[in-house]
């Protein structure tokens, strides 16, 4: 079945009435003069009139004297032009995270001392009680990247961490510090646990590193190496997830490493 004709955004309909009813007025104008011809300006002024309702129709229209105007074409260009901006600006944001996460990971210690659990466990609590006491904001998710680069350069120094348990924990700063330890150390065995962990987390920054998690553990294995129902699990979720967010940013760019297609 063919869908329906997209009528584009609101904002562009009162414009369009205006030039419409604009033409049309002017159009009425000339034709009560004296002369009382339909010339070429009218019917000049008549296609004006219609123009703004032919965009999902034709490309362009040639009025009387060689006036060719085209919409459609140039309208089409605009949307891409604004669609790649916004896909330049994402990807800068998304960088500036990654790259932030990676300058706390590889300087000093912003942990007050104790033994390498000790310390995860205030990183862990610190993270519950950020998301408990301030409201979403740029300041709460710069403190959680803060809170998250530390978890990175911690969990690989963690003996026994039972990864399955952090996985389907119901604390959200536990689950981060298994998204942490298997962002810093991907193991194989976990991939399916973390995947189904990544799809069904409720945090979105915690799902935006989870995602990020994935795709290191399908780097360090190689993405001919991962099963096809996990892929196809990803695909699955993929739908879930809001189109325009960085979390469905990162999904995508974890599922375009894979070598086969899973559909």
């Amino acid at each position: 079945m063919t869908p329906p004709v997209n009528p584009g955004p609101p904002r562009k309909r009162p414009i369009a009435y205006v030039i419409s009813l604009t033409a049309i007025a002017i159009m009425v104008v000339h034709i009560v003069s004296p002369a009382l011809e339909i010339d070429g300006t009218t019917l000049a002024l008549a296609a004006i009139a219609v123009v703004p309702w032919l965009g999902d129709l034709f490309e362009s229209i040639e009025l009387p004297g060689g006036t060719k105007l085209q919409y459609r074409r140039l309208q089409e260009r605009i949307d891409v032009t604004e669609q790649r901006t916004q896909e330049v600006r994402q990807a800068a944001d998304d960088a500036a995270r990654q790259a932030r996460v990676a300058l706390v990971t590889s300087g000093s210690e912003n942990v007050a001392g104790g033994t390498p659990t000790e310390k995860v466990a205030q990183l862990t609590n610190a993270f519950t009680e950020l998301r408990r006491t301030e409201p979403s904001s740029p300041g709460r998710t710069y403190r959680q990247e803060q809170i998250f680069a530390e978890l990175v350069r911690l969990t690989p120094q963690l003996t026994g961490m039972d990864l399955p348990a952090a996985l389907g924990s119901d604390d959200g700063g536990t689950r981060l510090t298994a998204y942490a330890r298997l962002y810093a150390k991907p193991e194989e065995q976990y991939l399916n646990a973390l995947v189904e962990a990544a799809l069904s987390e409720e945090m979105h920054f915690n799902q935006y590193w989870a995602f990020h998690a994935v795709g290191a553990v399908i780097d360090s294995i190689g993405p001919g190496r991962v099963e096809l129902t996990t892929v196809r699990r990803l695909r699955q979720g993929l739908s879930l997830v809001p189109e325009d967010s960085d979390r469905a940013r990162t999904l995508r760019a974890v599922l375009a490493r894979v070598d086969y297609d899973a559909a």
